[in-house]
């Protein structure tokens, strides 16, 4: 009978053993999977963070060259498209900026939440510029100011040369035709050194000097307007319609400049190179420093832990 006891409690002893070394097992089994889970989810999310890291270094590039051929275009049409293509590469870092900004929430490193915080420090700056800088790209106010002066301003300056020239060629006698070719000659030089001035003044990059460059143009308006007024009073019945003209097509030199010089005072594409070429680019350097930095971080965090 105690025999069968002591079988018994062996027994019972190998159970209870086994069942402890089972136990250990499942737990040590369920402690390897649930590591190798963890480190497969990490390396996902490393893998996820390296993505948009890269991508967000691919689209603000992309960002950047498109607001420079936004500054650089010839026309206002090009202007913005190009400046179109830019906004939309730079909402494309927005989205992975948030992507980034909600995977590192569920457990980046605080080196990581502060990188990731000064490069959107840094991009906020970005966006700030860019709202000033592609504004005036797209006015493009230096080159119409140019457009207007080199084509309609042109086109009225030689009108009045030909009107002149036909109005002196048959005076007669040699006297007076020598005066008023005297005038004609003042007012072409008037007319000329105000376009002159136009082209200066659309060059000018400070405002002072703009308006140095500007006090220049009333008093050779008034020299030309004096001349063409003393020869309008000279002229005979047959040449009247030259110097009628002439007035006419000065008068709306005189206008067009108006328009040139307020372009000018715009200054909307001198602007945005300077921004282009100065703030901005210190700007998108540094976005682009913190991003290789973090570049470098998830890397290093991936070899780390495979």
């Amino acid at each position: 009978m105690e025999g069968g006891k002591k079988g018994a409690g062996r027994k019972i002893g190998v159970i209870w053993a086994a069942s402890l070394v089972a136990t250990a097992l499942i737990t040590l089994f369920a402690s390897s999977c649930y590591i190798r889970s963890w480190h497969r989810d990490a390396n996902s999310l490393s893998l996820q963070k390296q993505a948009l890291l890269a991508d967000m270094r691919i689209n603000l590039v992309r960002s950047v060259e498109k607001e420079k051929s936004s500054v650089m275009a010839p026309n206002d049409e090009q202007s913005r498209n190009y400046a179109e293509q830019s906004k939309s590469s730079s909402a494309q870092v927005d989205r992975d900026l948030k992507n980034l900004q909600r995977i590192i929430a569920q457990g980046g490193s605080d080196k990581e939440h502060d990188m990731v915080k000064k490069f959107e420090t840094s991009w906020n700056n970005v966006h700030q510029i860019d709202a000033v800088l592609l504004e005036s790209a797209v006015q493009n106010t230096n080159i119409k100011a140019v457009e207007l002066s080199n084509t309609i301003g042109a086109d009225l300056l030689r009108k009045i040369d030909d009107n002149l020239v036909k109005l002196t060629a048959k005076v007669t006698p040699p006297a007076r035709r020598s005066q008023m070719e005297k005038l004609s000659s003042e007012v072409i030089i008037a007319v000329r050194n105000i376009a002159i001035a136009q082209s200066r003044h659309i060059n000018a990059a400070a405002d002072t000097d703009k308006k140095g460059i500007e006090a220049s143009m009333p008093p050779e308006g008034l020299k030309a307007d004096t001349a063409l007024k003393t020869l309008d009073r000279m002229t005979g019945g047959k040449s009247r319609p030259y110097i009628k003209e002439a007035i006419a097509d000065f008068g709306e030199f005189m206008r067009v400049n108006e328009e040139i010089v307020r372009l000018s005072h715009l200054n909307t594409n001198r602007s945005a190179v300077e921004l282009s070429l100065g703030k901005k680019r210190l700007a998108e350097a540094e976005c682009d420093r913190t991003l290789k930095s973090l570049q470098t971080l998830e890397a290093g965090a991936a070899r780390s832990g495979s």
